[in-house]
C-alpha cells in the first residue's frame, strides 16, 4: 500500500520507532533513524477495580512503589477524576461504589498472571495501601489491559538516541510524543500535547513556541541546586561538564 503524503508525523513511542527502522530499509538509511533501533519500550500492566463501596481515597492519583521488585505503579480515584456521583443516599447514583485504576510500570513479570490472580494481587496492593475500608469492600467487576513494550523506557545515556520535533534526514517527517527532545521542560502525557503542538508549529510555519504554556521558572532552591550541579561537573570535567561522570557510573 502506497499513500501520498506532504507531511508525515511520527506519533508514536520507542519500541514501534524501533520496528519501523529495523523493518524499513528506506528509514534505516539514514544514521539519524538507525539511532532510533536503540530505542526501547517496557510492559505496563494497567487494570480498574469497580468496588460495591465508596473508599475514601486521600489523593485522586498516586504513586506507588515496593509491592514487586523493579516495578512502579500508580493508583488514581477514577470516580474522583470524573467527578461521578456516589452519594449512597441519593437515587441518582451514576456507579454503586468507587472505580479505582491500578497501573504498573516495568511489568512484563506481571503480564503473564492469569485475570484472576491479577485481580487478587491489585486487590491485595489496594488493600496495603488503603486498609480497613478496602478489605472490607468488595470487587463487583474488573477490568485488565497488558501492554508489552508500550512505554518508553528512558536509561542512561538514551537522550541523545531520542528525535528532535524535525527530522534533518528527511525534512517533511516530523515526531511526538514524551519521545522527543524538547526544551520545554513537561513530561509524559503533558510533553506528548506539547510536542504535537510543536511539531504542528514547525508544519504550519507558526512562531516557536505558538500556542504552548512555558512552565514557571525553577524556584529557588531548585535554581540553587541545578546551578551547584552544573559547576560541580565543569570542575570534574576539566571544563567541559559534558565529560564529568554522572551519578549512575557510581551506582553502577
Amino acid at each position: 500500500v502506497t499513500l501520498d503524503a506532504d507531511k508525515v508525523v511520527f506519533a508514536v513511542g520507542g519500541a514501534a520507532l524501533n520496528a519501523m527502522v529495523r523493518n524499513s530499509p528506506e528509514l534505516s538509511q539514514y544514521s539519524e533513524f538507525r539511532k532510533f533501533a536503540n530505542l526501547r519500550g517496557t510492559g505496563v500492566l494497567a487494570t480498574r477495580l469497580y468496588m460495591d463501596k465508596v473508599l475514601d481515597t486521600p489523593y485522586s492519583a498516586n504513586a506507588c512503589w515496593g509491592f514487586d521488585e523493579g516495578v512502579g505503579m500508580t493508583y488514581f480515584d477514577i470516580t474522583k477524576l470524573h467527578g461521578l456521583n456516589v452519594n449512597d443516599e441519593s437515587e441518582d447514583n451514576e456507579v454503586s461504589g468507587s472505580i479505582i485504576e491500578i497501573d504498573y510500570y516495568h511489568a512484563a513479570s506481571l503480564l503473564v498472571m492469569s485475570d484472576k490472580d491479577i485481580v487478587e494481587k491489585v486487590k491485595r496492593d489496594l488493600d496495603t495501601i488503603l486498609g480497613t475500608l478496602s478489605i472490607n469492600a468488595k470487587i463487583l467487576d474488573a477490568a485488565i489491559v497488558r501492554l508489552p513494550q508500550a512505554v518508553n523506557w528512558y536509561s542512561p545515556g538514551s537522550y541523545k538516541n531520542m528525535p528532535d520535533a524535525q527530522s534533518t534526514s528527511i525534512p517533511n517527517a516530523f515526531f511526538c510524543g514524551d519521545l522527543v527532545r524538547s526544551r520545554h521542560g513537561s513530561w509524559s502525557q503533558e510533553k506528548a500535547f506539547v510536542t504535537g503542538v510543536e511539531a504542528a508549529n514547525l508544519i504550519l510555519g507558526r512562531a516557536e513556541g505558538s500556542g504552548i504554556i512555558p512552565l514557571s521558572s525553577d524556584e529557588p532552591h531548585v535554581a540553587l541546586g541545578r546551578t551547584a550541579l552544573s559547576t560541580a561537573k565543569t570542575i570534574v570535567g576539566m571544563g567541559d561538564a559534558k565529560k564529568a561522570p554522572s551519578l549512575v557510573d557510581f551506582l553502577w
